[in-house]
């Protein structure tokens, strides 16, 4: 990238450095360190069924099979998109709100794919009618990322607005489960295979956000402008792997619930069976990135983000990749 980064840009690339120890920004922010072109490393924030494609399509050796070498590296969500664009990381596996959040701070990135493009979430609480939940705690990982969008939302359908509650950051899902089943919370989103937990523990789904196919992006794949343009042949490489990966997860359960139980560490059959079942019906078969999936975000982030309304999202979203995969 030949011009000096923003100030937005600029913030990212510190924190990036802060965190991960990273020496430079800025410059080919997509490059592999050791200039090998087919080395990739991805980074995803949470430790969810979201992400099983990946796993799978590197514990099956389906990237391998395509020539490449990719690590998967799992960063916090406020690490993830610092590391993307200060070409730390090649490809991020982020949410929608990271996505607009990060192009509107000035980071010039591409959204490649979305694997999971409806909110995977339903509203737990052991409260009957959602009104009771007025003045009460509402987990959440961070004020930006999908799962507090998919809490925005639920509380809208439900007549309530953030005001309302006291919207409380406990940092990760793992996190917002816990303190849901030990009672340090009062409501929070939650899916497969914690809600098996949660359900035995007499809390009760309010809203299932998932059935209603609001378009979104739960978790999908983005990269910098200057990786595109440097890297396609990789990128359609390691979507082809990823489709392979989407396929394999759909029509073999026991393998895809062998690596599910190997990374969320569930043992319970019952708890696989149904997050399986559950993810397989909202994982597409061509994970194609839309502007709709990114306009509920810009929605709901820009009351406490304006620029975000400045972003034109038919720039940051290429499908060419998944579609040239099939």
């Amino acid at each position: 990238m030949g011009k000096a980064p923003t100030r937005g840009v600029a913030a990212l690339c510190l924190t990036a450095v802060t965190a991960l120890g990273i020496t430079a920004c800025g410059g080919d922010a997509g490059s592999s360190s050791d200039g090998d072109a087919n080395k990739i490393t991805l980074s995803y924030s949470q430790v969810v069924a979201d992400e099983l494609p990946f796993w799978i399509a590197d514990e099956a050796g389906l990237f391998k099979a395509q020539g490449l070498e990719v690590t998967l590296t799992n960063l916090s969500s406020s690490d993830g998109f610092p590391a993307l664009v200060s070409g730390q990381t090649q490809l991020a596996s982020i949410g929608a709100p990271e996505m607009v959040s990060g192009a509107a701070s000035g980071a010039k990135v591409s959204y490649l794919a979305t694997l999971t493009p409806v909110f995977t979430y339903e509203l737990y609480a052991r409260v009957d009618d959602p009104q009771q939940l007025k003045g009460k705690r509402i987990g959440i990982t961070s004020t930006s990322g999908s799962l507090y969008i998919a809490t925005i939302e639920a509380l809208q359908q439900l007549g309530l607005s953030p005001d309302d509650v006291a919207l409380t950051p406990l940092g990760s899902v793992t996190n917002v489960n816990n303190a849901l089943v030990a009672g340090t919370i009062d409501a929070a989103m939650s899916h497969p295979p914690a809600t098996t937990r949660l359900e035995a523990a007499g809390l009760h789904s309010l809203l299932d956000l998932a059935s209603q196919n609001i378009p979104t992006s739960n978790v999908g794949v983005a990269a910098t402008d200057e990786y595109v343009r440097s890297h396609g042949d990789q990128i359609r490489r390691f979507m082809t792997a990823v489709q392979q990966a989407i396929h394999r997860e759909k029509t073999d359960e026991p393998y895809a619930t062998s690596i599910l139980s190997e990374h969320l560490k569930v043992t319970d059959p019952k708890a696989l069976h149904e997050t399986w079942a559950y993810y397989t019906k909202v994982l597409p078969d061509v994970p194609t990135p839309t502007v709709e999936q990114l306009q509920t975000s810009v929605t709901e982030l820009a009351p406490t983000n304006p620029a975000v309304h400045n972003l034109d999202l038919s720039t940051l979203v290429d499908a060419s990749f998944v579609n040239e995969s099939r």
